[in-house]
């Protein structure tokens, strides 16, 4: 059995900076690998996706990233992906 944590329609941006992590801290302990289902930013710039990349790095599940609509309004999605990696 795999147990499968997801969230979406997140729209980080300035303002929630810090607000994801601290609820991420025992995460492992209830699932074995987080979904991010789109919608990650607000407006898809790479500062907003290099906040959700800051926001989901290094927790102790994997972290698989899907964009949706939002993550598409500035940035070709191609870039967004470069330039804010979701790490592993």
């Amino acid at each position: 059995m795999i147990r499968i944590a997801a969230i979406g329609d997140i729209h980080v941006g300035e303002d929630n900076r810090g607000q994801f992590r601290p609820r991420l801290a025992k995460l492992g302990e209830q699932a074995d690998v987080l979904l991010l289902a789109g919608d990650l930013t607000r407006h898809g710039t790479p500062a907003e996706g290099r906040l959700v990349a800051d926001e989901f790095k290094d927790l102790s599940v994997p972290v698989v990233a899907v964009l949706g609509n939002h993550d598409y309004h500035s940035t070709p999605s191609a870039r967004l992906r470069r330039c804010c990696p979701m790490p592993a």
